[in-house]
Order: C-alpha cells, then sequence, then structure tokens
C-alpha cells in the first residue's frame, strides 16, 4: 500500500527522515481523495500485519501486549518460546538496542509519516466530504501515534514537570530538509496532540461515513482525546469526550462478552482491525501472543493467567469471573506435584479435570493449562491459527474514563451513575456504589482493570497513577519476572519510561537518550 510504502521509504536509516523514495511521485500517488483513501488503507492495514524492516512484528498485535506483560494483570506461567521474556524482566525497554524496543519507536513514526505525506498533499485541494473524511482520519492517526510515543519515551504527565520533560520529536514535515530532529517537551507534544484531534474533528463533522470499524471516524477521535484528556489530568473535557464518543455504541451482552473478544462485529466495538485472511499475521499476532487456544508454541508452552490478586477483587456474581478458571489444574505437572498436589484424590480425578477444563478453554491436547488461566481471548474456530480481528477502542472504555473523570471532580452521583450503568451489565449483583471522593475513584480504577484485562491499558494506567509494581502474591514466579516483578513507582523510578532506541540515537545526532 502506499502509506506503507512512503512511509516506510528511510525508517531503516533514521526514524525521523520520512522520505518517500518510490518511483512513483507523491504528488501523483496523493495526487486525489480516492489516492489518498488508498494510501489510508495502508495505514489501517499496517495496524495489524507484519513488517519485516524491523524482524516481522505485526503493528497493534505486538503493542497491545507490550502495555500489557510488565504491568502485573495479565501474568505468563512459564518461559514458553521466549515472546515477551524481555518484557516480563524488565529488560526490553531498558535496552536500547533491542528490535523489540526498535519496533515501538519505528510503528509509530511510519504511521506519523504516512499520514504526513497525506494531510501535506491535501493542501490547495478543493474539500469534498470523501477529502475530509481522509483527513479526518490522518489527523486523528497522527494525534493518536504521537500520544503512543510520549506515553512510552517520555515521563508521564501527571507526575512529571511536562513543560520541561522531554517528550518526543513532533514529526510533521515531508519535504526538505530532511534532518534528524530534537525532542520536544511532553508538554508541546500534547499541545500538537490536541491540535490535532480538534482538526481531525473538525473535518469528521463534514466526512462522508467510514466504511467499516477499520476505518476512524469521530466516535474515535472523540475517544482518543477522551484518552489524551484523562492522561492529562483534565477531568472536564475527558468527562465530556468520553460521554460525547460511546453514544450510539450499546454495552455488549454477556454471550457477546464471553464469544472471545475476536470480531469487529461486537456492537459496543468503536474501532478494530478486521483482519483479512490472506493477509494474518500467523505467529505475530495479538491471539498468538495473549489468547487462550491458538494453536502456537506461545499459547501451548505458557497459558497466561490473571494476577490472583486482582481475581480476589471480582465479584462471584460478577460473569466476567467467568474467563478465569481459578480452579483449572495445572498441566505442567503430574497429579500429585506442584498447584495439583492436595487437590486431587487420584491421578483419575486429575485426569478428569484435566478434559472438563480442556473442554471449557477449547484448546488441544498439546496446550498447557494452569489455575486462574484466563479464556477471554479465544480463536472463534478452535485450536488454529485463523486471524482474529484486533480490538483498538470500546464502548465500556469511555464509561470507566467518564465515570473516573467525574469522580476526580467530586462530581460523585454522576461518577456513581455511570459506574453503575456499565457494571450492572457485567455483574447481577453489583449496587450503584455509594462511595466518593478517592474511595470512588479506586473503585472506577479496578473495574478499569477487570473490565479491559489484556487490551493494552494497564502499563498506561500505572504510569498516569504512579503506582509501584508488587507481584507479591499475583502467583507469578519471581525466578520468571526477575527485576519485574518489583519495582518503585514511576515518580521515583525512571526505569518506568522507555529508551530511545540505540538506532535512533546512531542516526540522528540532534536526538538525546533518556536517562536511568
Amino acid at each position: 500500500m502506499f502509506a506503507l510504502a512512503l512511509g516506510i521509504s528511510s525508517c531503516s536509516e533514521d526514524f525521523l527522515q520520512t522520505v518517500p523514495t518510490d518511483s512513483v511521485s507523491t504528488e501523483i500517488a496523493l495526487g486525489s481523495p480516492d489516492n489518498m483513501m488508498l494510501a489510508m488503507n495502508g495505514v489501517h492495514r499496517a495496524m495489524y500485519a507484519q513488517n519485516g524492516l524491523i524482524s516481522a512484528y505485526a503493528g497493534q498485535e505486538f503493542l497491545i501486549p507490550t502495555a500489557e506483560y510488565a504491568a502485573g494483570d495479565a501474568l505468563h506461567s512459564a518461559v514458553g518460546n521466549g515472546w515477551f521474556n524481555a518484557m516480563l524482566k524488565w529488560t526490553m525497554h531498558t535496552e536500547a538496542t533491542r528490535s523489540d524496543l526498535s519496533y515501538v519507536w519505528f510503528f509509530h513514526y511510519n504511521i506519523i509519516g504516512s499520514v504526513n505525506n497525506i494531510i501535506n498533499a491535501s493542501e490547495g485541494m478543493q474539500m469534498t466530504d470523501e477529502l475530509h473524511n481522509v483527513l479526518g482520519q490522518a489527523y486523528a492517526y497522527r494525534a493518536w501515534a504521537h500520544f503512543a510515543l510520549v506515553r512510552f519515551f517520555g515521563k508521564a504527565y501527571m507526575i512529571g514537570n511536562p513543560s520541561s520533560d522531554l517528550g518526543v520529536p513532533i514529526m510533521l514535515a515531508t519535504e526538505p530538509p530532511y534532518e534528524g530532529l530534537a525532542r520536544n517537551t511532553v508538554q508541546e507534544v500534547y499541545d500538537q496532540i490536541i491540535l490535532d484531534l480538534n482538526a481531525a474533528m473538525t473535518h469528521f463533522a463534514d466526512a462522508s461515513a467510514r466504511v467499516d470499524l477499520s476505518h476512524l471516524d469521530m466516535s474515535v477521535a472523540k475517544g482518543i482525546a477522551a484518552r489524551v484528556y484523562l492522561t492529562k489530568g483534565d477531568w472536564a473535557n475527558a468527562a465530556k469526550y468520553a460521554n460525547e464518543a460511546r453514544q450510539g455504541y450499546p454495552l455488549m451482552s454477556e454471550a457477546e462478552y464471553k464469544s472471545g473478544f475476536n470480531s469487529v462485529d461486537n456492537p459496543e466495538w468503536m474501532w478494530g482491525s478486521k483482519m483479512i485472511t490472506d493477509q494474518t499475521a500467523y505467529f505475530y499476532s495479538y491471539f498468538y501472543y495473549c489468547s487462550n487456544n491458538f494453536n502456537g508454541s506461545q499459547n501451548r508452552s505458557n497459558p497466561k493467567f490473571m494476577n490472583h490478586n486482582l481475581y480476589n477483587m471480582m465479584s462471584d456474581t460478577d460473569y466476567r469471573k467467568d474467563l478465569i478458571l481459578k480452579d483449572c489444574p495445572n498441566t505442567f505437572y503430574a497429579w500429585d506435584k506442584g498447584d495439583n498436589a492436595g487437590r486431587y484424590a487420584s491421578e483419575e480425578e486429575y485426569t478428569a479435570a484435566v478434559a472438563e477444563y480442556r473442554a471449557i478453554v477449547n484448546n488441544a491436547s498439546s496446550h498447557n493449562m494452569v489455575p486462574y488461566m484466563h479464556i477471554k481471548l479465544s480463536q472463534a474456530d478452535g485450536p488454529t491459527t485463523s486471524p482474529m480481528d484486533v480490538i483498538h477502542m470500546r464502548a465500556a472504555e469511555m464509561y470507566l474514563i467518564e465515570a473516573e473523570a467525574l469522580a476526580r471532580q467530586n462530581q460523585n452521583a454522576e461518577a456513581q451513575n455511570v459506574l453503575f450503568a456499565l457494571v450492572s451489565e457485567r455483574d447481577a449483583g453489583y449496587v450503584k456504589s455509594t462511595n466518593t471522593g478517592q474511595a470512588l475513584v479506586d473503585e472506577v480504577l479496578v473495574q478499569r482493570r477487570i473490565e479491559l484485562f489484556l487490551e493494552g491499558h494497564r502499563w498506561f494506567d500505572m504510569l498516569r497513577n504512579d503506582e509501584a509494581l508488587d507481584l507479591t502474591g499475583s502467583g507469578a514466579s519471581p525466578d520468571l519476572y526477575l527485576e519485574g516483578y518489583q519495582q518503585a513507582k514511576p515518580s521515583v523510578n525512571p526505569r518506568w519510561v522507555f529508551l530511545i532506541p540505540q538506532r535512533e540515537i546512531d542516526a540522528n545526532p540532534n536526538i538525546v537518550q533518556n536517562q536511568y
């Protein structure tokens, strides 16, 4: 796709010198709204497709687990085949030479470079509803990508000094001079993000309708804005945009919640990647890393489970608890060893339990299982490698943003109402909260951990809420997690900030490294 080609042409040398070197000129490739939409489709595909310039990571399919697996709610049970072990141990994001770290930088600047070509090529063109659609998406993507970068590579807005803390380079230009860019401050990056979101919403107001959920629209732009304002601590705007963003998206039913989180046809999804069968990421996919029954070595050898402490915060009447198999047998051990010791009267009883849970998990005999393993993310057709759709945003998140932002403004009754509207759909026994102030905020944050488990939010929530990492009592192995077992809170611990990739440091004389 043109967007991909235009965006990646020089990133292998200097990630921030995004220069089109295709044989087709930018003027021709982006000379009409129709061609621009073709380019935009390349951006949509980059959200889930493999890219071989830096190994073969696959967009958000890699980045969602990156924002989960060092944050302590979604846990690994074993070394497995090695994927994400460095993130568990807190060495992936703290070693500048790693290719997986480089990919976090590369992917987002690739998106930015691609949409910059579209934005800048539109100058002087006559506006139509199709062009408004393209530009709304382009500005929203640029805001989204800069937002991801500054959250990974800059100090969290509310615990630092954004006017002086170094963020990431703001990349807007696609024309000479092609020079490496210096880092802007965190505040400058957020200011640009908000400018771009406002531009996106202005264009979406006059835009044609999106063709499917892979494309961005006004609701997605407002959802991104809600995330941004929540991260900044601008509670009024966070609540406003979250409320507006979720309008028209019903909360999913219990049956839909338990169907695997694998389809953009779910009515609660606001934005997701519709997978195309011949463009599957196979063993670089979100479901390979995170699912309970994808037929790959990562799943078979390393079933993922929920932090025991978080599980214990869930109500017994909450149907989300059904997706965490607390009493599942541990197939890494014999019937009378390890987690299984004392649980089964005989090997036959253990074997029967394995069969019972294997039917629930819907996996194969080659898959291992462990207590507290999740079945939230499931292959729709059983233990296969079929490509499943990838979630980027849904309405429940907007309820949680709105409730938290209202609670932080001491609008307690309003926050309680919004929280009840969500949680009562998940938990038949839930009674409207009577908490106020910080106790109400804390209740919302617990519900956020439960509801958004394994969807790519936990790392960023820990940053903005200045939470320490402590896996005591979680079920995680200290020998597996090493330095990722305990870490002091972000305000006193610079290791929560990702290092700038060494490839960028080497190529760009204007950039400086984060210091630990």
